[in-house]
């Protein structure tokens, strides 16, 4: 990598108003030295060493020893995370290595350019991803010594493009293009995993026969049909077909004798189709499938993990679950009653099954037995899901829905006594410092009226409202209590707008955002981070008005924000993988969280610094943030220890920390249910 990639980088965490620095690779006496491109572009040093440097700086670096030069330029990199812009120079920085992310100018320089070509030579993992400059014509000049590519959403490369010149490539990503939707034949007989997702256009008869080495295949979101399903291998060991509406109650698998991991979430298999499961499965996910109260397992001895979730089965499945189960979810899954028997289930070690009416004393054995079963209170009452959340000053709980407006609920009995009507559909929610007052964000009436901040007087019996204050922006997504006692509502437009509920008049109004701002944190230094669906996190100096940081680095919209109890800002988007951990102060990403399959959609901060996230793949995990935990020595260093607190049928579209350290939490698919989560205690270290 090169200068040009650290001056980018302090290009996005610049100041507003900053000019920004012309990029000169031969700036500052001379070529920039290796080092300096290694330091500059990968993941692991770059954000100590730009933190503290800048463009003028560069020279110090060379008075290092040059045998630190040699050992770099020997290492085997395979930094697939940080973007090349130049793969010559990528490979006059490090000689040895194996493994690159282009995008951009680099890509086009493939197509151009002898040199860049020639560059790549040698390299096994290449990741060219989400780039409109790869085509056809691109991929015949990739070297052969690949193993790995990564072309996914490459929406240039047509169905006549061609991977079987790369006749070492093991694994391919081409999901989101049109590779395959109507031939496998331009697919190379060495794979051994493949990425088909969210290939819509897959025609019918498409065979994956020819691939006798495929042990993987990805193809969730895809039209992966029964007919298609016939022609995988026999060498399959992992199906990952979430959402393959093309999947039908007729659907075998018998064929697949060697399949230990198989993810039919979603899917439209049903009884006759567990029949035909191999019995050398190792994880089976049929959550949100059409199972009846009639489905049994067959014999699978080696089952470890299984979600049956949102199904309606019944306690003939709890029956013939194998005794080799060491996790099961089974959450929503309604027509499983009190009689069902789990006391076979010797090796059961995690059992999610919120909302289902398993006997206590069934419950209470599992967890004699060391098997870890989340508890959870059930508030019913909205007719709709739950739209937002708000923690009152006495302790009490708030909720809204879309449609039937507000429900305070008392959080240590469940009850539901006081329910008001804004008039509008619901958005957002946030206590006033008063400790009596609550705001709510609302979008346009079903009439066509646009969206405003009310106040009400929650105090009251019934509650009052006391004031509706126009926001001029469109619909308000969020809003926030800030420490001076105003507000802070995110809107539709894009606007960040600060409300004055004394005055009930807007009387700043933010701009920066091209798209709606769904989520605002309020920051100890009284600073007001914004998260927005431009994909970025802005931080606001409320006094000057202005924004004077952009935190850029999610690739989708922002959707989620928490501030941990040591001040570090915490985000989350709507498509991504990761929360991201900034500090803000340092305009650095001090922190990725990773491992979501769908999302991060919803965050709370815990009093005790632990972070609980939300999931539109129905989980709720909760990561120990704090410095202890993330230096513990038995960990790697700077690991953040995580479990799954919560699991559910739906999209978890809001959580909320209660002072007593429970978690709130709904969205949809919970069916206007609100759940009240009891949570371990977080762990001791030394």
């Amino acid at each position: 990598m090169q200068l040009q990639y650290a001056a980018k980088r302090q290009r996005a965490c610049r100041p507003s108003g900053t000019a920004a620095e012309p990029v000169d690779d031969t700036a500052v006496e001379g070529p920039v030295p290796l080092l300096v491109r290694v330091l500059a572009g990968n993941s692991v040093t770059s954000i100590t060493v730009l933190s503290c440097l800048n463009i003028d700086d560069a020279r110090h670096l060379r008075r290092l020893h040059p045998a630190v030069l040699g050992a770099v330029a020997g290492v085997p990199w395979a930094d697939t995370d940080t973007a090349g812009v130049d793969p010559v120079l990528w490979r006059a920085g490090l000689r040895a290595a194996v493994g690159a992310w282009l995008a951009g100018r680099a890509v086009e320089s493939l197509a151009i350019s002898e040199p860049a070509v020639a560059a790549l030579g040698g390299v096994t993992h290449l990741d060219l991803h989400d780039c409109r400059l790869v085509k056809d014509d691109l991929l015949l000049r990739l070297p052969a010594s690949l193993r790995s590519l990564n072309v996914r959403n490459c929406k240039e490369l047509s169905t006549h493009a061609s991977f079987v010149h790369l006749t070492a490539l093991t694994t391919l990503d081409c999901s989101g293009t049109l590779v395959v939707s109507q031939r496998t034949s331009g697919l190379p007989l060495s794979l051994q995993e493949l990425d088909i997702g969210g290939v819509h256009d897959l025609r019918h008869g498409v065979s994956l026969a020819p691939l006798r080495q495929l042990r993987v295949l990805r193809a969730n979101a895809s039209r992966l049909n029964d007919v298609i399903l016939a022609t995988l291998p026999p060498s399959l060991e992992a199906l990952h077909a979430a959402e393959c509406y093309g999947l039908t109650p007729a659907a075998s698998f018998g064929h697949l004798p060697a399949l230990r991991v198989l993810d039919v979430t979603a899917s439209d298999i049903g009884d006759a189709a567990l029949a035909t499961m191999p019995p050398c499965l190792v994880v089976l996910n049929v959550r949100g499938c059409s199972l009846t109260s009639a489905a049994v397992l067959p014999h699978l001895p080696a089952l470890r993990f299984l979600d049956v979730s949102g199904n309606a089965i019944a306690d003939a499945l709890v029956a013939s679950l194998p005794a080799s189960l060491v996790e099961l979810h089974m959450t929503s899954c309604s027509d499983v009653t009190a009689g069902a028997s789990l006391t076979h289930l010797h090796a059961l070690r995690v059992l999610h099954c919120i909302g289902v009416e398993l006997a206590p004393a069934a419950l209470a054995a599992c967890r004699a037995h060391g098997c870890a079963v989340p508890a959870a209170v059930a508030l019913r009452g909205h007719q709709h899901s739950a739209t937002s959340l708000a923690v009152l000053g006495d302790g009490r709980l708030a909720s809204s829905d879309i449609h039937d407006g507000v429900r305070l609920w008392d959080a240590a009995t469940g009850a539901s006594a006081v329910v008001l009507s804004a008039g509008k559909r619901l958005r957002a929610l946030a206590m006033l410092s008063n400790g009596r007052h609550m705001a709510i964000g609302t979008a346009s009436s079903w009439e066509g009226n646009r969206g405003d901040v009310q106040v009400w007087d929650v105090g009251a019996v019934p509650p009052v409202r006391r004031a509706t204050i126009a926001c001029h922006s469109g619909e308000v997504w969020a809003v926030v209590l800030l420490p001076d006692g105003r507000l802070a509502a995110g809107c539709q437009d894009g606007a960040v707008q600060v409300v004055d509920v004394d005055a009930c008049s807007v009387v700043t109004t933010l701009a920066g955002h091209t798209h709606k701002v769904m989520a605002l944190a309020a920051l100890p230094d009284g600073a007001l981070a914004s998260g927005s669906d431009d994909t970025t996190v802005r931080v606001w100096d409320l006094v000057a008005g202005a924004c004077v940081a952009t935190l850029a680095g999610h690739t989708s919209k922002v959707q989620s924000l928490a501030v941990l109890s040591d001040g570090r800002l915490a985000s989350g988007a709507r498509n991504d993988d990761a929360v991201r951990l900034w500090d803000v102060g340092a305009c650095a990403c001090v922190g990725v969280l990773a491992g979501y399959t769908r999302g991060v959609t919803a965050l709370a901060a815990l009093p005790d610094g632990r972070l609980a996230s939300g999931s539109a793949d129905g989980t709720i995990r909760l990561w120990d943030t704090r410095p202890a935990a993330a230096a513990g020595a038995s960990r790697a260093a700077g690991a953040v220890p995580m479990e799954v607190v919560g699991v559910f049928c739906g999209r978890v579209g809001m959580v909320a920390a209660l002072r007593d350290c429970r978690l709130v939490c709904g969205g949809g698919g919970f069916e206007g249910v609100v759940y009240l989560l009891d949570l371990p205690p977080p762990a001791v270290y030394e």
